[in-house]
């Protein structure tokens, strides 16, 4: 098991209060394709940015890993790197993790990545409140095998 850094007390105290501040965020934003409404990316900053500055707190996000992985298709697998830094200097050296994997498309895919990514870490960091039902008691729990029918000819 690899160890976990201890969290400096400046950037815990800092977790705390942007925790404390933040309210939920409201789906501004709909997605035509699939029908579905969704905070966007712009949102989770502008409510955490003023929160992060209030509290001293600066998020590094950095590319850690790409690959291409797929034959017909071509994905992308990124690997991005979350570092906290408090405006005291303190930094917290137990980077956090995030993986994604997007469909290669161009340069929008990079961008579709990061910005999914971010709101995932925002969110997972300082559990904010979205009104998504993106967990598992929100789908149907029914774990048996459905029966198959036969016809007689």
């Amino acid at each position: 098991m690899i160890p976990i850094e201890p969290c400096p007390k400046t950037i815990a105290t800092a977790l705390h209060g942007i925790m404390s501040d933040i309210k939920t965020l409201e789906k501004d934003s709909e997605n035509s394709f699939q029908k579905y409404n969704y905070v966007d990316v712009d949102s989770f900053l502008k409510a955490l940015n003023p929160l992060c500055s209030k509290h001293g707190l600066t998020i590094f996000m950095n590319e850690k890993s790409c690959n291409i992985v797929g034959d017909a298709k071509k994905w992308l697998h990124i690997t991005y790197e979350f570092i906290l830094v408090h405006s005291s200097g303190d930094t917290w050296l137990q980077p956090i993790q995030k993986n994604m994997f997007v469909q290669m498309t161009g340069g929008q895919s990079l961008g579709a990545s990061q910005s999914y990514s971010l709101k995932q870490f925002m969110r997972q960091v300082f559990l904010i409140p979205t009104g998504d039902k993106d967990d598992l008691d929100a789908h149907e729990q029914n774990f048996q095998p459905k029966k198959k029918e036969y016809q007689n000819k």
